[in-house]
């Protein structure tokens, strides 16, 4: 499991919580009625049985294609396959990932750790009610105020699942500062949320890897905020592993120990 988990740094983002002691990962996996549970159900529908199996199968690469791309890496590495080192560690969804690749520009980890807690905060609030908003344009968002303990406010990061691309686009990029203090990336996610919920931008179409790498790069590389980097890192997270990411902490590092 700590091969195929602690491979990258996301396995530290909220809303992953990884136990070094046990060697587990929790975090909360949505149903089928859009509901986040954390631990185990009873009564599990066929229908939510298969979205688990598939949520948790994008998270630890687990396909007949990840099985595939697995064996030609490690045919080409030898140590790789000697240490069981192939799979690229991913979230629930193609737009989690894609959100925390924007977290991470321009920003120090400590930072995009806490945007990302933030973001799962507010999440758990939406469903909660604390926080609600109206998507009539009319209207500016409600904020709900509710005294809370330091105890119930630890339950609430722990129930927090990260926002789905439907929840961010119901929100406006001021109340999405307020609460997760994301700053310019704030407009850059809303807008990506959009596109997503509107069908201009289908994650699933992309995940299904029908076109080149090169197209696939352009097609990215239109979207707001996304440079070299986060495109790259995002067509290693849908299966293009011809490029490698690198940002100016990877030169850094390459200068010190290379």
């Amino acid at each position: 499991m700590a091969k195929a988990v602690c491979n990258h740094g996301f396995f530290m983002m909220a809303p992953n919580v990884w136990d070094p002691k046990s060697k587990s990962l929790t975090r909360p996996l949505t149903l089928s009625n859009s509901y986040s549970v954390i631990h185990g159900i009873n009564n599990v529908s066929r229908v939510d049985e298969e979205l688990i199996l598939q949520q948790v199968g994008r998270m630890l690469r687990i396909s007949a294609q990840d099985d595939r791309d697995v064996t030609e890496f490690q045919q080409l590495h030898e140590d790789a396959k000697k240490n069981g080192f192939g799979r690229i560690f991913g979230s629930l969804l193609l737009f989690e990932d894609m959100v925390k690749f924007i977290l991470l520009c321009n920003n120090t980890w400590e930072r995009t750790l806490g945007m990302a807690s933030s973001l799962c905060i507010l999440q758990s609030k939406l469903v909660d009610g604390t926080v609600s908003s109206q998507t009539n344009k009319k209207s500016k968002p409600v904020v709900k105020a509710m005294k809370e303990t330091k105890e119930e406010s630890s339950k609430k990061e722990t129930r927090g699942n990260f926002p789905s691309a439907k929840e961010i686009a119901s929100l406006d990029k001021e109340l999405i500062n307020k609460h997760c203090k994301l700053r310019y990336r704030a407009n850059l996610i809303l807008k990506l949320a959009k596109m997503v919920e509107s069908g201009k931008l289908n994650l699933e179409e992309m995940e299904r890897r029908d076109i080149k790498a090169e197209e696939m790069s352009e097609k990215l590389k239109k979207l707001k905020g996304f440079g070299a980097f986060v495109t790259t890192t995002v067509l290693m997270c849908i299966g293009y592993y011809h490029l490698v990411p690198s940002d100016t902490e990877t030169l850094r590092l390459f200068r010190e120990y290379i």
